[in-house]
């Protein structure tokens, strides 16, 4: 399975998503902001990132355009989660080549699907 990281500053969202794709197989790493969440996407080199936007210190968004304009990890596969629900958020995230925006509230189970399809769909993951 994959190993994903987590940046946010939600211990009970960090919780949720761990336990369910631990669930699936799947190794998490954590982080609750985005100064540490950017020292483990170039430290661990997981597969996939889960990224929320709002944290304190440098913000998802900025995570984000860090991660894709950096040759070590300009093709990591990077999920938003967030509660950042407004076309403007919707439309910065995809414009910096995130894979998916999910929004807060989330169903686990969606999250977890959406999860196992970007990992196919990058290669990370064989098809079922």
């Amino acid at each position: 399975m994959a190993t994903i990281l987590v940046v946010d500053d939600e211990p009970d969202v960090i919780e949720i998503v761990r336990f369910r794709l631990e669930k699936d197989g799947h190794s998490i790493l954590t982080a609750p902001d985005g100064q540490s969440g950017l020292s483990m996407a170039f430290g661990s080199h997981p597969d996939l990132v889960i990224l929320d936007v709002m944290m304190p210190g440098i913000d998802g968004f900025e995570v984000l355009f860090q991660l894709k304009n950096n040759p070590r990890t300009q093709n990591l596969p990077i999920i938003m989660l967030t509660a950042k629900t407004d076309l403007s958020s919707i439309s910065k995230g995809w414009g910096l080549d995130v894979d998916n925006y999910v929004t807060k509230p989330f169903n686990v189970d969606e999250l977890a699907k959406t999860v196992k399809n970007v990992l196919i769909f990058r290669g990370k993951l064989p098809a079922d």
